[in-house]
């Protein structure tokens, strides 16, 4: 009979034992976190940080995402190259046109959830990186030149891939080119600069030339590719035969304004721009998209993917707002004077 007794409280004791062991290790052990979202951000121009960048964290900011005043969440985001936070990771990525690729390719190795891609070095890389079935990571694109014609989706109600996003507005060539001539009535030459190696040049340069004959302006056109073609093209320019410089290629506008515009104070020559940021720094005038607005509209693609929705399921968005802006402190350095309905015209004067 003892040793039944023994025997029954060993027993106890290995089964209080065990229990006590479980119960610890379950202290321990917390629910399985669920994993944060990582969304890997690219731009190529390491003169400029897109507008839309900020934009886009103030849109994911008030989707639930980000926490904290979008002016210091985007400075740390720019100059830490990442952010993390409880319910999202942003890892942002500004490029020379030589690392684009091998950045889009390291995106997908680090197997984010979401590329968000600026303009169109950006935006081809990343579809490249990610053509194979097996690399199929969603893309948000951010104000491509047209992603009907440059292949990005099959049209803009129906992207039948893996990449959508928001298209600013097709690039306003033409009307660039009449407001040139309106700013500057006697304008009779435009030394035009485009890049060969950008698949968007032929068809604007189509619409130029056509536009320009319609004008009654002669195009004087000189490729480039990197910022020494730029140099050499102005560099060939006798004084006095041209009025104007004209960023055609949107390759040279997204990755060289800044330079195009040292260069063509240097030649004392007006130089047009895509952005307002673009005039404060010294173009003449500017006629693009807003792409305020397209940032924003971006983080609403960033959180539709992200809570489930297949790029091919969200039609592309079109933000199609034109904003012009002059600046009348560069035409008097130019000894331009600006007709004053174009001033009353415009948008926003730099004074």
């Amino acid at each position: 009979m003892k040793a039944l007794r023994l025997a029954l409280v060993l027993i106890g004791v290995i089964l209080f034992t065990g229990l006590v062991g479980a119960w610890s290790i379950g202290i321990g052990r917390s629910p399985a976190s669920p994993t944060i979202p990582r969304v890997g951000l690219m731009h190529v121009g390491t003169d400029h940080v897109p507008p839309s960048l900020g934009t886009l964290v103030a849109g994911l900011g008030e989707l639930g995402w980000l926490e904290g005043p979008t002016d210091e969440l985007t400075n740390r985001l720019v100059h830490l190259r990442q952010i993390d936070t409880p319910k999202i990771v942003l890892i942002w990525r500004n490029l020379e046109p030589k690392e684009v690729e091998e950045q889009a390719r390291e995106f997908v190795r680090e197997r984010v959830d979401v590329i968000v891609a600026f303009e169109d070095k950006s935006i081809r890389a990343a579809q490249d990186a990610t053509a194979k079935p097996e690399d199929r990571i969603p893309i948000v694109f951010l104000h491509p030149s047209d992603p009907v014609r440059s292949g990005l989706v099959e049209s803009l109600s129906h992207p039948g891939g893996n990449l959508t996003g928001v298209f600013g507005a097709r690039d306003p060539v033409v009307k660039q080119l009449e407001l040139y001539q309106q700013i500057m009535p006697r304008l009779q030459t435009l030394l035009t600069l485009v890049d060969p190696t950008d698949a968007a040049t032929p068809p604007l340069l189509t619409e130029a030339q056509d536009a320009a004959g319609r004008l009654g302006l002669e195009l004087v056109i000189r490729e480039a590719s990197d910022e020494s073609g730029l140099e050499r093209a102005f560099h060939s320019i006798a004084p006095g035969e041209v009025g104007g410089a004209f960023l055609l290629s949107p390759s040279l506008r997204l990755n060289f304004s800044k330079r195009t515009i040292e260069l063509a104070a240097e030649a004392n020559l007006p130089v047009q721009a895509h952005r307002k940021e673009w005039v404060e720094l010294g173009a003449l005038f500017s006629l693009g998209v807003d792409v305020g607005p397209v940032g924003a509209a971006g983080a609403r693609f960033v959180d539709g993917i992200l809570k489930g929705t297949a790029p091919a399921d969200l039609p592309v968005e079109e933000v199609p707002k034109i904003q012009f802006a002059i600046s009348l402190k560069r035409a008097m350095e130019l000894g331009i004077q600006v007709p004053q309905d174009v001033t009353t015209r415009a948008d926003v004067v730099y004074r």
